[in-house]
């Protein structure tokens, strides 16, 4: 006996997928509000245009709203994609596309500067994959294990918004500088790195 055929509408699949980018657009505003670090589905509700059932249907809880934010914020964010690093060499590059993406939206400042719990939630999610592959690339260089971790602690320091921003918020770096600024600080500290391998000096 052959399986029920299944009917797909494409108009219900279309308002299917407004209504979630709609609570989601209301989410996001909730977390622009200064100060604020939490997620109310009653007042993404109201924003949207829904009934709060209808929140809870598509994102029943904590979890499922901060993955669909990260992934909400990475469509924004990075609407292009960004390939992470694929070895030490390609380090400098990786940092000049993050930091040029991530200084053309003002989310990642709010996302950099915020100390909400869901923000940080939302920034972890997002950044996991794209860190652990700067790990993996500064492990590729070979030095002692001492060396690395110290390298890879200011590598990392450097992966996010909340290092490009201050660049130019606090100390007035133009922005079009950032992302070489910081993609030839890391290839500096790479370059040091290696001295630990190879015995040379650094110049």
């Amino acid at each position: 006996m052959s399986e029920p055929r299944r009917y797909v509408s494409p108009k219900r699949e279309a308002q299917a997928a407004a209504t979630r980018s709609a609570i989601l657009d209301a989410f996001v505003k909730q977390l622009s509000d200064p100060g604020r670090n939490t997620l109310s589905p009653s007042e993404a509700a109201v924003r949207a245009g829904v009934s709060v059932r209808t929140v809870h249907l598509y994102f029943p809880n904590l979890e499922s709203q901060v993955a669909a934010l990260s992934e909400w914020f990475d469509q924004h964010l990075n609407p292009g994609g960004i390939t992470p690093a694929a070895g030490p060499d390609d380090l400098p590059r990786y940092f000049r596309e993050i930091h040029a993406n991530a200084l053309a939206s003002s989310l990642s400042r709010a996302l950099a500067t915020s100390s909400g719990e869901v923000w940080q939630t939302v920034r972890r999610n997002r950044r996991a994959k794209r860190l652990d592959a700067i790990r993996a690339a500064m492990d590729a260089v070979g030095a002692p294990a001492q060396a690395t971790a110290e390298a890879t602690a200011m590598v990392l320091r450097l992966s996010g918004a909340d290092a490009s921003w201050p660049l130019h918020d606090s100390y007035g770096l133009p922005l079009e500088r950032i992302p070489d600024v910081i993609a030839h600080t890391v290839e500096l500290i790479i370059r040091d790195l290696r001295t630990h391998v190879t015995g040379d000096t650094p110049t």
